[in-house]
């Protein structure tokens, strides 16, 4: 496999599992699948450092979703309002 690294990458919803349990400002995802996403309260006690992880796998999860060229206008910034 090319990517082994990818499998450690990718969220675990466990991981979302045993996040919410370490921290109560970690619930189940508002208006999501409450099994595979997040919402964070943000109230400040959750490490700037886990939520910044949080915040890049999510970003990256939403990304992939899109087109090739709809991910290259987000990125570079043409993104029309």
């Amino acid at each position: 496999m090319r990517y082994e690294w990818i499998e450690e990458y990718l969220p675990d919803p466990d991981e979302g599992e045993f996040l919410r349990s370490q921290y109560e400002d970690i619930i189940p995802g508002y208006y999501c699948n409450k099994k595979h996403w997040n919402s964070v309260k943000p109230d400040g006690n959750v490490p700037d450092d886990l939520l910044k992880d949080l915040l890049d796998k999510s970003y990256g999860l939403v990304l992939s979703g899109f087109s090739k060229k709809r991910q290259k206008e987000i990125l570079e910034g043409d993104v029309p309002v």
